[in-house]
């Protein structure tokens, strides 16, 4: 006959109830009950699979329905695809209905260093079979990965205008300039070049952090980049940065809650500017929660975005000017 793999596309897997049915029953009477439908029904169902499959399925014996040899190989490969469609289902309800499984995400490093992932890590004790994934990076990369489908759902300390992305504002970062305590304490900058003189010491979303400050202390809205700083030092991570700054390598930019302990400590000092009246508060930026508009989310992710989405009413209220 020269069947090929294609000519399976002639079998309708809707008509195996029925055939199913038959085989079981071995009457079609009994198979129309056994399938809810009419002894028509059945009948033209078979009639259709044997017309596909250009073979004879079942022969009369009496009052019996009994199964061909051809009937009998298709016997083995409905009931086959039948049991895998099942499993099938099971497993696309474990991971889309149920609450285990893997949750990825990205966020800042900042975020880490919040009070928010100790109360994440809170929640999830009762919930043992999440599995949390992180990554760590500036939001540029958070963005990239839940782009790519590579997690599924990030934070990002910028607002996101793209189309395909639905934004959640979650909460705000304060930014500060700082210094070691044990360095001589500096002028705050007047100016762009006021700053750019200052030693630096960088980190990977330090930029992000120092062109907001830039924009609300010095106004200027052209972001800087690396490149323009005098850069003297350098460290992967926050807290290696503020090593460095506490060991009057240079200046930085960071978030207020990830220096509080050191400020508080008296090992580092915040450079005021005091130029600024009544500015002391406003180098913030809003962090977003970010997921794909059109992508499906297991239980287990919209359930660890609940946690945090409650999260914010435990803080204290957003300005109002951040949330337009």
């Amino acid at each position: 006959m020269g069947w090929t793999a294609s000519d399976f596309e002639r079998l309708d897997p809707r008509l195996f109830r029925s055939f199913l049915a038959v085989v079981k029953t071995q009457s079609f009477t009994g198979a129309a009950a056994a399938a809810s439908l009419t002894q028509g029904a059945v009948s033209q169902q078979v009639a259709r699979l044997e017309e596909r499959i250009g073979v004879q399925l079942f022969v009369r014996v009496g009052n019996k329905v009994l199964t061909t040899p051809a009937g009998q190989l298709l016997t083995e490969y409905a009931r086959a695809y039948m049991e895998h469609a099942t499993h099938f289902l099971e497993q696309i309800n474990e991971e889309f209905e149920s609450l285990r499984g893997t949750v990825r995400y990205a966020m800042p490093e900042s975020c880490i260093h919040s009070p928010h992932f100790s109360r994440l890590l809170d929640r999830r004790k009762s919930h043992s079979e999440i599995v949390l994934a992180i990554d760590l990076k500036p939001s540029a990369g958070v963005l990239a990965d839940l782009m790519n489908g590579d997690i599924d759902f990030g934070f990002v300390s910028q607002e996101v205008s793209q189309a395909a992305v639905v934004s959640y504002p979650f909460c705000f970062e304060e930014y500060v300039l700082l210094q070691s305590a044990d360095d001589e304490a500096l002028t705050c900058p007047v100016t762009l070049d006021d700053l750019l003189a200052l030693p630096m010491v960088v980190y990977p979303s330090m930029l992000d952090c120092l062109n907001r400050w830039i924009a609300v202390y010095l106004a200027e809205s052209d972001p800087v980049n690396l490149l323009a700083l005098r850069v003297t030092g350098e460290f992967n991570d926050m807290r290696g940065a503020l090593a460095m700054v506490e060991g009057c390598l240079g200046c930085t930019v960071m978030p207020r809650h990830v220096a509080a302990p050191a400020l508080a400590q008296g090992r580092l000092r915040e450079i005021i500017p005091a130029h600024h009246e009544g500015a002391a508060s406003l180098a913030q930026q809003m962090v977003w929660i970010v997921r794909l508009k059109e992508r499906h989310m297991p239980a287990r992710v919209r359930r660890v975005i609940q946690w945090f989405l409650e999260m914010h009413s435990e803080l204290r209220p957003v300005p109002e000017e951040l949330l337009r």
